[in-house]
């Protein structure tokens, strides 16, 4: 079996963010090159503070991909959310997403929504935010169109988002609202909690799958849990996903260690 490899980058791990490299973004590239990823997942808040030449150059000179661009720090950092009920803020929320679109548009790269979503704060606010979510989500799906790039919406545990937390909700929501450049991408530690067979909601979704985080149900590399990691990628096989696998994981016991125990235990399930 073959997958994309990808290795996460963040300017600076806050808390316990589950990133395994942290700083010069030139560097990472370089360094996911050497440990034997395909490309990197980049995370920021703000598309202007990407030096892109820079980024752009590192990219080139390791024939490495960009595989997608993560948009939640914009949501921990700035607070933007595309379901804020003030109108303002949400339009920022949106204008950031489109800063983010053209960048990965330059860089042939994914664009992907988790936390940004927002929460509610009660389940009587629940059916206001999925009618903003969805003029948001509309929008969005047509500007990712004219960039010519896809969105991949993120299942979040409910501990972290509070609506839209599995795999079937979000393929309703993408199916009821006909957003055909957006599709899902399912993260292993997050279905460990929400979904009750993990199988069966790849095989139900598979046609919205455009997109992989492959943890543990620690959230380490692996092997280092007990989820059948495996068995996860043959049903991803046999529902002919072929895309990117991306290690959001822990940066546990070192970011160095996960950043190598991830690369090698995922290479030699590839090689059975």
């Amino acid at each position: 079996m073959k997958f994309i490899t990808s290795m996460t980058m963040v300017d600076q791990i806050i808390g316990s963010a589950p990133f395994v490299y942290e700083g010069d973004f030139a560097q990472g590239v370089a360094k996911a090159r050497e440990l034997g990823y395909d490309g990197v997942e980049l995370h920021i808040a703000d598309p202007a503070d990407v030096d892109l030449p820079t980024l752009e150059q590192a990219l080139a000179e390791n024939s490495m991909r960009l595989t997608a661009i993560g948009t939640g720090r914009a949501y921990v950092n700035h607070g933007l959310s595309i379901t804020d009920p003030d109108e303002a803020r949400r339009r920022a929320a949106v204008q950031r997403l489109e800063a983010f679109l053209e960048l990965a548009g330059r860089l042939h790269a994914t664009v992907i929504i988790g936390c940004m979503r927002g929460n509610v704060a009660t389940a009587e606010e629940l059916p206001a935010a999925l009618d903003r979510l969805a003029v948001s989500m509309e929008y969005l799906d047509h500007a990712a169109a004219k960039a010519g790039v896809d969105i991949v919406f993120e299942p979040i545990n409910r501990y972290e988002n509070n609506f839209l937390c599995t795999m079937g909700e979000i393929s309703h929501f993408i199916r009821s609202h006909s957003l055909t450049n957006t599709g899902i991408l399912i993260d292993t530690f997050h279905m460990n909690i929400e979904e009750s067979d993990m199988m069966a909601s790849i095989e139900a979704c598979s046609p919205e799958i455009r997109y992989v985080h492959f943890s543990d149900s620690n959230r380490w590399y692996p092997g280092a849990g007990h989820t059948d990691m495996a068995g996860i990628l043959r049903k991803l096989q046999e529902c002919d996903y072929q895309g990117v696998l991306s290690a959001e994981i822990l940066p546990k016991p070192t970011k160095e260690a996960a950043a190598r125990g991830w690369i090698e235990a995922v290479s030699a399930m590839m090689r059975e």
